[in-house]
Order: C-alpha cells, then sequence, then structure tokens
C-alpha cells in the first residue's frame, strides 16, 4: 500500500519540497485549493520533481459547490440532469481536456456523493462518464465511490452496490467515506466494517483502490490489499468534511494548534503535552524508533523542552507524512496472512503504548487512538472471518 499526497490547504510548497526528498510520490490535486490559473504550472513542478498526478474533480455536491470549484470549465450548470445528457457530456469533455493538458497518470471520474435518493443517478453517470474516456483515453479510470455514513454503515447496501458496480467498466475505484458525526478518528465499528467490507470486495473483483481524505485509523485497508491511501496537512484532508467543498461556508479564522504525531501509539499529542512528559522523564516513549526516525521531528528529542524548539506546523505535516508512508510501506507484505499479523502487531502495541502513556496522566484529545483500538479489530476479524480464506488464495494477483 502506498500513501498519495492528498492536496489541501497551503499544501502546494509541502508537496514539492517532500517529493524532491523522498524522489516520488502521486498528487491527487484538489481544484479548491488551486485557482485553475495556476494548475498547469504546479503540475509541471510536480512531475519535474519526480511526482505523478490525478486530478480529483470535487464534484461531490453539483448544486452547491464552492465557489472555487464553480470557477472550473467543466462545473455542471445548476440544475443540469444526465437524463439529457448534454451538460454531462460537456463535464467529461472539460476533464478530459485537463487530464491530457496537465498530463495526469490516471483519471479520476466525476461523481456526486451517493446518499439515500440518489444512487441510481450516480451510478448512470459513473457509467456514462466510463464508457465516454475509455472511449476517448487509454489512461487508467478510477470511478469516484463518495459515500454518506449511512450508506458505509449499512453492510446490505454495500452488499447491493458491489452488484451494481460489477457492470461498470473502470480500472479502479477512488473511494471517499464521509466520516460518521464529523469524527476525525472514527469510533463506529459499523462503519469501519463496512468501508473495510466494501474496499475488500472491490479488490477482490480485481479492481484497484485508492482511498481519499485517509489518516493513520485507515491503515487497516492494507488487509484488502489497498492500492493507496491519501493524505494531507489539515484534519479535512485526512478525513471528508463535506463543507470544504460547499458555498456559503464558515472562512472564520480558526486557533490552530501544533500537533505530534506519535506512530508507537497511532496518536497524536499537543506540544506542551510532550513537555510534560519531558519532565517527568517519559519522553522516550514518543520518539519514533526505527524506520520512522526522521529529520523533521528530531529537535524534540535532542534534549530540550519541546516547546523550546523549533517545531512549527510545517515540520508536524511532514514528520506525519512520512510516519504513515513508512507505515504503508510496512505493511506491504507478500502474502494476506503476513499482512493481518503485521497490522494486528502495530495495533496491540499502539494500544499498550496508549495504556502506557495514559498511566502517567497524558492522551491524545481528542486525536487520541483508543476510540480506534475496538472498530478497527472488529472490522479486521469481520474480514478475516468473511474474505480470509479469498484473499490468501487471491492475494498475488490482487
Amino acid at each position: 500500500m502506498k500513501l498519495y499526497f492528498q492536496m489541501g490547504h497551503g499544501m502546494q510548497g509541502l508537496i514539492l519540497e517532500l517529493l524532491k526528498e523522498w524522489g516520488e510520490g502521486h498528487v491527487i490535486i484538489s481544484p479548491v485549493n488551486i485557482d485553475c490559473k495556476s494548475l498547469q504550472g504546479f503540475s509541471d513542478d510536480v512531475k519535474n520533481a519526480g511526482g505523478k498526478l490525478l486530478f480529483d474533480p470535487q464534484i461531490f455536491y453539483p448544486s452547491a459547490g464552492h465557489f472555487k470549484l464553480q470557477r472550473y470549465p467543466y462545473w455542471p450548470v445548476q440544475g443540469a440532469s444526465i437524463v439529457n445528457g448534454g451538460e454531462y457530456a460537456h463535464i467529461d469533455e472539460e476533464l478530459l481536456r485537463i487530464n491530457n493538458k496537465i498530463g495526469t497518470d490516471a483519471i479520476i471520474l466525476p461523481g456526486d456523493q451517493i446518499n439515500e435518493l440518489n444512487t441510481d443517478h450516480s451510478l448512470k453517470w459513473m457509467a456514462k462518464s466510463a464508457d465516454f474516456f475509455r472511449r476517448k483515453s487509454d489512461k487508467l479510470i478510477y470511478a469516484t465511490l463518495c459515500l454518506d455514513p449511512e450508506r458505509v454503515r449499512n453492510l446490505d447496501f454495500i452488499e447491493k452496490l458491489i452488484g451494481l458496480l460489477e457492470h461498470i467498466d473502470v480500472d479502479g475505484y477512488y473511494v471517499v467515506a464521509q466520516h460518521p458525526n464529523g469524527e476525525y478518528i472514527v469510533e463506529d465499528q459499523l462503519w469501519m466494517t463496512g468501508v473495510l467490507k466494501l474496499i475488500t470486495c472491490l479488490k477482490t473483483m480485481g479492481k484497484k483502490v485508492v482511498a481519499g481524505y485517509s489518516n493513520h485509523q485507515d491503515l487497516v485497508f492494507a488487509l484488502a490489499k489497498t492500492d493507496a491511501i491519501a493524505s494531507g496537512n489539515y484534519l479535512n484532508t485526512r478525513s471528508f468534511v463535506p463543507d470544504k467543498f460547499k458555498t456559503p461556508r464558515d472562512n472564520t479564522p480558526k486557533q490552530k494548534s501544533t500537533w505530534y504525531y506519535n506512530p508507537n501509539s497511532f496518536s497524536e499529542y499537543q506540544i506542551p503535552q510532550l513537555d510534560v512528559a519531558y519532565q517527568f522523564n517519559h519522553l522516550p516513549d514518543f520518539e519514533p524508533q526505527a524506520n520512522y526516525k526522521n529529520k523533521y521531528s528530531d529537535i524534540l528529542f535532542r534534549g530540550a523542552t519541546p516547546t523550546s524548539t523549533n517545531y512549527k506546523e510545517r515540520k508536524s505535516f511532514k514528520h506525519y507524512l512520512y510516519c504513515l508512508r513508512e507505515q504503508c510501506s510496512v505493511l506491504n507484505r507478500d502474502t494476506y496472512k503476513e499482512t493481518f499479523d503485521t497490522y494486528e502487531f502495530m495495533l496491540n502495541a499502539a494500544d499498550a503504548k496508549m495504556k502506557a502513556i495514559k498511566a502517567y496522566g497524558l492522551t491524545g484529545r481528542q486525536r487520541d487512538f483508543a476510540g480506534a483500538i475496538e472498530p478497527n479489530r472488529v472490522a479486521m476479524y469481520f474480514i478475516d472471518r468473511n474474505y480470509g480464506l479469498k484473499l490468501n488464495l487471491e492475494w498475488g494477483r490482487m
């Protein structure tokens, strides 16, 4: 499983820096975060730095799109319907032009969020777009599969959806699953089981899968041999936030804090909390080990009080993405059983480390992973019981 960059606010420079340092990477361009006039220049910079491109149309809410999205020439006219076809043919033609011009590695089809009322509409649009791009391009085609939380939680719906998707001619799926209740770390067992079941079924159908708007909780997707998870800097690139793609939205400046991701515990902590750990001689519990050691966060562990160091937001983002990339790499195993055992070990180790840290009074607060341990275990054991044999047999071809 690979880590892709999920482009967000202020990420253009960050992405280019990391591409140059790492020598490779895939970037999912976010049109809500870049003006169409700047698109070509940034795309050229990405490719010159050794990166590959995908363009996410972000037509999750066609009738309520953010004003920045509406500036793009492919954006649908209000009230357009696929029944007539003309408007959606225009969308596909403009997206084909953009993909060809900036030189994307694969095409992400447009798609709105699937909810209780629009499933048929969404799948018809998907099928029409898939047919158009199959005729017009030889690039890999990923269909956007954006789901509201209740569709993800409904395992019967997931089963039905998989049956409907079997007839659509695409190479893979760009899965965007909205978290329940606006959570960053999901504590809902059914939601986590549903999204892992969906990805597992898509992979055993022979499709590629990129899971968008992901965070470290989604490392469990490696059990389905997911091709990539995509993540970024702020939380709205690590979980799908509908308001980011709608107009109007609250543009009031938010109070920001710098966080540190502890790969040992799958949790994030504010820097003043590390000061407490430093004073009580517990800072080694937070220090990255082995492959997770990196130049972005090593300043925190050189013997000074963490808040007195130059560990700022940018280093925090780089550290998080570096660790997540390494964790994805660790989970690239030759067999399903090896992958399952590796993730189970990582999850149990994180649980033990969180408990050790909590024993002296510190938690990751709203970014603590404790609430995710049970949902992730439920999901992984559900998949193992129901699909483990098939995954073991088909792992090599997936």
